[in-house]
């Protein structure tokens, strides 16, 4: 559930802060005041572009903050998943710069705007007039349907999907199957001394980097004997470091009997003296021990070139060259026995067509079940939103071929009028009509999702009277499972919310501002007027206003009773 939302510096929007309902949150405003604005803020919060020109000509960054609490198991897995602690809360934030850049965070921490969009999947739901128009496409039609039969044709889908992939390779391996046997010797010789070739390398894993640190060590092992010598006589020649270090000792040594720190300074130096022995002793262990032939440099640069030439061939790595090796041994035994393996190939790939066809027609027939039900339910649901005498039916057809997703087709087909031949809802729904078909498909899903928040914005577009009562009661009745948002101008459905919030434009000192804030009762009856009876607002339009929201608050209660 979105407790909050925070934004500042967002357009006209200089500071908001609202704390929502749990049930059915109305916003409503004056044309132009801004509501577009706060659906904007929460867009760039949930991962959507949003371009620099929305930040506040005043300010250095637009900010927009959104709080869930209650989140359900599935989005906790998901911030689990990617390293995000939470205890049933999270919150979302992005900080925009003036100039481009921003930063999105989840619990304060930054993440990716990718991640935040599939966060997102599973926490809110927006409709708008794009996911209204979504319904006119036949693959959202048979997702809708898919959704509503759940985990009866999860197992299914799977199935099919992995069936699928493993026809997919058969029939790419069938199509590469040739009756040249010229060609298929040429490739079978052509495999031989690739195979050869890689086999008499003899390649290691980690040999490079090793023949790479010996080669630079023979190649500059002159100059690092020269350094060795330097480093011997500063320490042990004459004048130098050990025999200073014997003087001081000897000389100390002479008068330490008389103060026992004199002692400890003695001790301190012969420490010292024995270090630089062993120094000594390591640096002339490892001059002896440097090669002086440069016969071995000759063999390592050969091996490294022999390596470079493989690599050039058959992979950026020793370890891609010997898969090559693997892959190209397993292609030479196909072509040693290639009747063998193309009657194998013929026979899986058979086997797998017919595993598909089954697989197909077990999850046609389950959606064909769904969709029956779902046709149903969804006929039932668009007559509370008073589409009277109209008839609703899903269609799976099933098609040629395979996909990943199975053989069907999706159609969702509708009547508007008695007598009226059924079909399809995108060549008989208008804007106004899809927006109330798309409330009555997301009020019979409801009870079968995860998402804790909808929010409906134009969900009134070309209603008004007894239709947009029906659309109210029906956004009360979701509100009972779900945390619902919606954006309005109509007073029938605004009369309906259990919190009632203004979005207001004001002038201050030459400059416009949009301001947000939660409606008192009497506020609320002033806005309901306002709805009502436009720029006049006379005493009989705010006790229709006080009359709406009474009838309103009774008819909330029989919904909710059910």
């Amino acid at each position: 559930m979105l407790t909050n939302i925070h934004v500042k510096n967002f357009a006209i929007i200089d500071e908001a802060d609202i704390d929502l309902a749990d049930n059915l949150n109305i916003f409503t405003g004056e044309t132009g005041a801004g509501k577009s604005l706060l659906l904007g803020a929460l867009n760039m919060a949930l991962g959507a572009r949003t371009p620099k020109d929305i930040v506040s000509p005043s300010a250095d960054f637009a900010l927009s903050e959104l709080t869930f609490t209650g989140i359900s198991p599935e989005a906790v897995d998901l911030l689990k998943k990617e390293g995000f602690e939470s205890d049933g809360e999270v919150v979302i934030s992005k900080k925009l710069m003036n100039n481009g850049r921003s930063v999105v965070r989840v619990n304060g921490e930054t993440s990716s705007a990718g991640f935040v969009k599939e966060l997102a999947g599973v926490l809110i739901d927006i409709y708008g007039q794009n996911e209204h128009q979504s319904l006119l496409k036949e693959s959202n039609q048979l997702a809708i349907v898919d959704e509503y039969a759940g985990a009866s044709i999860e197992d299914i889908k799977a199935k099919l999907k992995a069936e699928y992939k493993r026809f997919s390779e058969l029939k790419k391996e069938f199509e590469g199957l040739s009756d040249d046997e010229q060609a298929r010797k040429r490739r079978a010789d052509l495999l031989e001394y690739e195979i050869n070739e890689i086999e008499n390398a003899s390649l290691k894993e980690g040999e490079e980097e090793e023949l790479k640190d010996r080669h630079r060590l023979l190649a500059n092992a002159r100059l690092i004997t020269e350094g060795l010598g330097e480093a011997y006589e500063s320490i042990d020649g004459e004048g130098r470091a050990s025999d200073s270090l014997s003087e001081a000792i000897r000389a100390l040594s002479k008068i330490a009997e008389y103060d026992e720190k004199l002692s400890e300074i003695v001790d301190s130096l012969s420490d010292i003296d024995g270090v630089l022995s062993d120094a000594l002793r390591d640096i002339n262990d490892y001059r002896d021990s440097l090669p002086d032939d440069s016969e071995e440099l000759d063999e390592v640069e050969e091996r490294l070139d022999l390596i470079s030439k493989l690599k050039s061939k058959y992979g950026s790595s020793v370890i891609q060259v010997n898969r090559y090796c693997e892959d190209a041994r397993e292609e030479l035994d196909r072509l040693s026995d290639y009747e063998g393996y193309s009657n194998k190939v013929k026979k899986g790939l058979a086997d797998s067509q017919k595993k598909l066809i089954t697989l197909c027609g077990d999850l046609t027939k389950k959606r064909k079940d769904a969709a029956s039900k779902l046709s149903s339910m969804i006929r039932e649901a668009l007559e509370e939103l008073n589409f009277n005498q109209t008839e609703f039916n899903i269609e799976i057809t099933e098609k040629e071929g395979f996909t990943s997703n199975g053989r069907d087709e999706c159609t969702f087909m509708m009547s508007m009028n008695p007598g009226e031949a059924s079909r399809p809802v995108q060549d008989v729904a208008s804007g106004g009509e899809l927006s109330r078909i798309m409330l009555g498909i997301k009020s019979v899903m409801a009870g079968r999702d995860s998402v804790g928040t909808l929010i409906f914005d134009e969900i009134d577009t070309g209603i008004s009277g007894r239709t947009a009562q029906k659309v109210s009661e029906k956004l009360s009745k979701i509100a009972t499972e779900h945390q619902v948002i919606c954006i309005t101008h109509l007073a029938q459905i605004a009369s309906m919310a259990d919190s009632h919030y203004e979005i207001i434009k004001q002038v201050e000192n030459g400059r416009t501002r949009t301001g947000i804030h939660a409606l008192n009762d009497k506020e609320i009856r002033d806005e309901l007027a306002r709805l009502i009876g436009g720029a006049e607002l006379t005493e009989k339009v705010y006790e229709s206003a006080e009359e709406m929201k009474k009838l309103a608050d009774e008819r909330k209660k029989e919904i909710r009773k059910r």
